[in-house]
């Protein structure tokens, strides 16, 4: 039978289309497809009008921003930002994908952390009113809405627009990976997951416990606790005290009715009353009061009362109001989200000599730069020491996470081996780690160095330095690493020391992946690398794998099977080699896989000419429903993952299990099948496996991309009869000269519960030739035999037809004349 395993080059229909004047957008299920058909001379016109506005739109811009800043430095700066988070907790009250966000959503969270930039930044008015009116309200909202809606979107096109037309070498690869930095910067919150936030603390400061101690009066233990606080506080503060509330209200209620009886005739003055009366006898009046002050007042942000974090550390976290004197400083984009937020740099707030968090996630964001920041200033001589232990811990986290993935991989840290340097000369180079599982090898490079912290708005070229030190600099020395790999049949490692620590084989590996990995999230840029040599930025010839930390704290908790990750693995690796996808980050490589499978083929067979962009909408949806109830559950098991019958499930969990050389190989085949021929193959077994139950079962065989000879055997009715399998599957590889067919052998128990696989890789070629004679004259059998059973089942085969040896070619150009 001739099975297909990838996505073919096809004509897809699409779901909806829009247009309007020269655009096209079209949906494919979650990818949006966006072509551009503009006359040259209808896109001059078009880009002249837009450059003429630019003037009136840095206009509007500066006009919003002081009218804003005005406003707030009316209103009453902590019933501004209570009523503020109210709302975000209103549209974040049931679950929602990052993908079914809507404006009002995103701009519910704006008028957290913008509004408490601009009350860090702007003086207070000396006429301060006492409350936020429903029309102050709706006049600042309406406002910081437009603003986000200008600067996202209306004044980086005119300011392209403008620049296109001055500069005759305008790059518009480079203008392009800019206004979408700027767009991740303005309205993106969020690097990793809630459920990871103290697997994020634990990591990165529990090895500075001591300096916390010492500089900030404060050991990392309690420190990590206090953080994750805040979150528990602001995650589930809300419906705790609700909770109690109800608790107290419905204890109240019993305690009244056993003392009055019936309570339908009493006045709402009565009720009042006896309510009192029992909150005093019952001596609940200070729960309630710490009740009502979470759910109606300012407790949940109150940072005093959530932790016991040392003032002097609180002063270094927070502004007062009007403090910061940068945000609004003279120059380019004066109050504009485009400049670094005072929010970014200090997350609370400083009001009355109380401390505020009303935002968790420019908090964690940005909390291990701004301590690190803090520490560096009350104690400059620790900035080494800071240094050595995160350099320390950036090297051993990923191996440890990846472990986690692949346990039982053979690793090494701080790998030693010699190789031309850059003066041309032999000498020791330094590789971070190298882990080894089964017939993969990482190569691992890590970068514990901090990510630019200015605006692309302002300084790009520095995000894109950055990008070179932290992503293609390692690429680089993994690259490197590999040519001393390839350099003999047989290599040595060493330790620090220089004393050999084992000997590796390139031959070994089917898949090599290099890894480069960052303390800090930035892959809205590094996932896109491959694109990335559009504007200059380029890497050896070698793709690499650029993740962040706070990715492998996902993949750790989606994938279960290493086999499975593996796998992963090499589709992502795939994807780094092609122009079709191009991805905002890794979880939406995870989403595109855990849909698609050979998402790359996928992703191809959609794309058309230059001048049409896909891109992806909700493949991370189900990633972020996991990990919202994640944060509820820890213990929560993870139902991610794609389609695998119970049959395919069961040896790919065997193998697994096992420690045979080339599992992993074996695992690919059966992972890369599509999901139609997943259920074919399973359903072909469950046939044997009835067979079996009376009689020796038929073999199994498929052609085309998919060579696959398939043996069940079953003890004790059909004993396991592996020179016969072999010769079978040699018979079936010689009738279309097949390369790397696979012959598994499954082995069931008399539960049909299976208990060992066994395969072998043949290729025709390679087949003995004191044995080839009587093979040949098989296959000869086997191609008739087939032949025959199709013209007894169809009759007539048909010119065109798909020839019933298995080969894919048509019957007129295969064995039509042979019979």
């Amino acid at each position: 039978m001739s099975a297909k395993k990838r996505y073919k080059k096809h004509l897809v229909k699409a779901d909806e289309v829009f247009e309007a004047g020269p655009i096209r957008v079209a949906r494919f299920g979650k990818l949006v497809q966006w072509q551009s058909r503009w006359q040259e001379v209808e896109f001059d016109e078009f880009q002249q009008n837009l450059a003429k506005q630019y003037p009136g739109i840095v206009t509007e811009i500066d006009q919003l921003v002081r009218e804003i800043a005005l406003l707030v430095s009316k209103l009453p700066p902590l019933q501004l930002l209570l009523r503020a988070r109210q709302v975000v907790m209103l549209h974040y009250a049931e679950f929602k994908p990052e993908a079914e966000r809507d404006i009002e959503d995103v701009l519910a969270v704006r008028m957290v952390d913008y509004i408490q930039s601009l009350i860090a930044s702007v003086p207070p008015s000396h006429q301060q009113r006492t409350e936020v009116t429903d029309e102050d309200w709706s006049i600042l909202q309406e406002n910081v809405q437009t603003l986000f809606w200008k600067v996202s979107f209306d004044y980086p096109r005119a300011l392209a627009a403008k620049e296109r037309l001055k500069d005759a070498s305008f790059d518009q690869n480079m203008y392009q990976l800019k206004w979408e930095a700027q767009l991740f910067w303005c309205n993106v919150r969020g690097h990793q997951y809630e459920s990871h936030i103290p697997a994020y603390l634990n990591d990165l400061f529990l090895p500075h416990s001591k300096v916390l101690q010492e500089v900030l009066g404060i050991r990392g233990e309690e420190f990590v606790n206090a953080f994750v606080d805040i979150r528990d506080a602001s995650i589930f503060g809300m419906g705790d005290a609700m909770r109690e509330f109800e608790s107290i209200d419905g204890g109240l209620l019993h305690t009244v009715k056993q003392e009055q009886g019936d309570l339908s005739d009493c006045s709402k003055e009565d009720l009042r009353e006896l309510w009192s009366q029992a909150i005093e006898e019952e001596g609940l009046e200070r729960q309630l009061g710490d009740v009502f002050g979470r759910l109606f007042g300012l407790d949940l942000y109150d940072v005093e009362k959530i932790t016991n974090l040392p003032r002097d550390l609180l002063n270094d976290l927070a502004w007062s109001p009007g403090e910061d004197q940068e945000f609004f400083a003279e120059g380019d984009y004066q109050g504009w989200p485009l400049r670094i937020w005072p929010i970014f740099k200090r997350p609370f707030i400083r009001v009355d000599g109380r401390f505020y968090c009303f935002d968790i996630h420019p908090l964690f964001d940005n909390l291990y730069r701004v301590i690190q920041r803090i520490v560096a200033r009350h104690k400059p001589e620790y900035r080494e020491q800071w240094n050595q232990n995160q350099s320390e811990l950036s090297e051993r986290l990923p191996l440890e996470y990846f472990k986690q993935m692949l346990p039982g991989a053979t690793e090494w840290r701080s790998v030693f081996y010699k190789s031309a340097t850059g003066s041309g000369k032999k000498g020791w180079c330094e590789t971070d780690g190298l882990l080894v599982f089964d017939d993969h090898l990482f190569v691992f490079e890590c970068r514990g160095g901090a990510f630019s912290y200015t605006s692309p708005a302002v300084d790009f070229p520095s995000h894109i330095a950055s990008l070179e030190n932290l992503v293609v600099k390692p690429a680089n020395q993994g690259k490197r690493f590999l040519d001393y790999l390839s350099s003999s049949d047989c290599v040595s490692i060493f330790d620090h020391s220089h004393q050999k620590v084992g000997e590796l084989r390139q031959a070994d590996f089917r898949h090599i992946t290099i890894v480069a990995v960052t303390l800090d999230s930035f892959t809205e840029l590094a996932a896109r690398l491959l694109h990335l040599s559009k504007i200059g930025v380029e890497t050896e010839d070698m793709p690499v794998w650029s993740v962040s930390l706070d990715d492998l704290r996902a993949f750790v908790d989606v994938f279960t099977s290493p086999l499975i990750f593996l796998h992963f693995i090499e589709q992502r690796m795939q994807a780094t080699k092609s122009e079709a996808v191009e991805c905002n980050d890794e979880l939406d490589h995870l989403g595109l896989y855990l849909k698609h499978n050979h998402y790359v083929h996928y992703m191809e067979s959609l794309s058309g000419p230059d001048g049409i962009a896909l891109r992806l909408f909700g493949y991370r949806s189900e990633l972020d429903r996991f990990f919202s109830e994640r944060v509820k559950d820890p213990t929560i098991t993870c139902w991610l993952g794609q389609e695998i019958p119970s049959r395919i499930g069961e040896v790919i969990e065997l193998l697994t299990d096992g420690e045979k050389y080339g599992r992993s190989r074996v695992a690919a085949f059966l992972l890369d099948i599509s999901t139609d021929w997943r259920e074919i193959l399973s359903s072909h077994i469950e046939e044997q496996l009835k067979q079996l139950s009376v009689k020796r079962a038929a073999p199994y065989s498929s052609h085309g991309d998919v060579r696959l000879t398939l043996f069940c055997w079953k003890s004790p009715t059909s004993l396991r009869d592996a020179d016969m399998a072999l010769d079978h599957a040699r018979a079936v590889a010689l009738i279309n000269s097949d390369e790397n067919r696979l012959l598994l052998e499954l082995t069931y128990g008399e539960d049909d519960v299976l208990e060992d696989a066994s395969w072998q890789w043949v290729t025709a070629n390679l087949i003995p030739e004191h044995s080839r004679s009587r093979l040949q004259a098989e296959a000869e059998r086997l191609r008739n035999r087939r032949i025959k059973n199709v013209r007894a089942s169809r009759g007539k085969i048909g010119r065109n037809d798909p020839c019933p040896c298995g080969s894919g070619k048509k019957w007129k150009k295969c064995c039509l004349g042979r019979h």
